[in-house]
């Protein structure tokens, strides 16, 4: 039966996050896991959970619907997280499952983020916990850590390790996770969700040793050659900018994936380029998929992509990052949607520019 549910700042929980401590002893078994395409703040909330856990005597597996991508290898532990489109794992990750006595669910707030994992994880016997940032959380889970106004599920994790009186427990490998969720989900820092906490959170970090360059350049300087040329490729053969619009937009074919050798998180990041085009106030980004064209939408100050994404394209997200999804046809027809539903935006868009 669950709990009554209740409002923490301006966040819904189904029961108090601070009850949990108590139940999480040596011998639970607890499941981690993270959304499709784990970005860095997914994979680097995950990581540093974990071996907070295994500090406590508790030991839980890391297990994603998807690759981690190559970038993100270097932290500690991601050698062994489990992914469940490789069918070795997906067998491991059943069982896990099943045994579990906790999952943790991290950097999302709706289930279907999991994919071909989100049957598995609800009907799964074990206690939900969802630590996230992000709008709009769906009532699957037992226990919520839910702050929108939070730049990131990495700098939850800290703050949720803080006050579970567990500040001790932290050290510069779980820092080094943190750092680069927080440094990715802000923006290297620029975005508008960079707050004094987020300052003050990287600021102990720090302290406790992290090399915040050194976790930069693993970040973002570790481009293979293949992925070089394909961003340079959709930067000069597959962008066009809509003055009328002051709209970046991008798309990738299938084709495009298969000629460049395309790897997990080779497509992370492309979106923003639009946004340094001069007078540009937003950017999307189509990518064909096998199961559909997934979008992803980037704006500056004060337009709302993610109320944009959610009326036209299955999706949402943060007001100036969110994602979305066409299923309803080819790339040819995502587009064709998009040039007929842009006009409906053009006062708005208007409005925000001449701000």
């Amino acid at each position: 039966m669950r709990s009554p549910k209740f409002i923490y700042g301006t966040s819904l929980f189904m029961t108090s996050i601070s009850a949990l401590k108590s139940l999480l002893i040596p011998g639970t078994k607890v499941v981690i896991t993270a959304h499709y395409n784990p970005d860095s703040d997914a994979i680097g909330s995950t990581l540093a959970f974990q071996r907070y856990l295994s500090k406590k005597g508790i030991h839980a597996t890391v297990a994603v619907p998807s690759a981690v991508a190559g970038n993100l290898k270097w932290m500690l532990g991601a050698e062994d997280i489990l992914a469940y489109d490789e069918l070795v794992h997906k067998l491991q990750i059943d069982a896990l499952v099943e045994e579990a006595d906790f999952i943790f669910c991290l950097d999302f707030s709706g289930i279907q983020r999991l994919h071909n994992m989100a049957p598995l994880v609800r009907k799964s016997r074990a206690k939900k916990v969802v630590i996230d940032h992000h709008l709009d959380p769906e009532d699957f889970g037992d226990y919520y850590y839910h702050r929108t106004i939070a730049a990131s599920t990495c700098e939850l994790i800290y703050d949720l390790i803080l006050e579970w009186g567990d500040q001790d427990l932290l050290d510069a490998s779980i820092g080094a996770c943190l750092y680069s969720g927080i440094m990715t989900d802000t923006g290297s820092f620029r975005h508008p969700n960079t707050t004094a906490h987020v300052h003050t959170v990287v600021a102990a970090l720090i302290d406790l040793g992290v090399n915040t360059n050194e976790v930069h350049r693993k970040v973002f300087d570790s481009s293979s050659i293949d992925r070089l040329k394909f961003i340079g490729h959709v930067l000069g053969q597959r962008m066009e900018y809509l003055p009328e619009y002051h709209l970046a937009f991008m798309w990738i074919t299938a084709e495009d994936l298969t000629k460049f050798n395309s790897q997990a998180g080779d497509t992370e990041g492309i979106v923003n380029y639009g946004l340094q085009i001069t007078g540009c106030v937003w950017s999307i980004l189509m990518i064909e998929r096998p199961d559909g064209v997934k979008l992803s939408f980037r704006s500056i100050e004060p337009f709302a992509v993610n109320t944009f994404a959610a009326t036209y394209f299955e999706g949402g997200g943060h007001k100036n990052a969110s994602g979305g999804r066409f299923s309803g046809g080819s790339l040819v027809e995502a587009k064709k949607k998009l040039m007929e539903v842009l006009p409906l935006y053009l006062s708005e868009i208007n409005r925000v520019k001449n701000l």
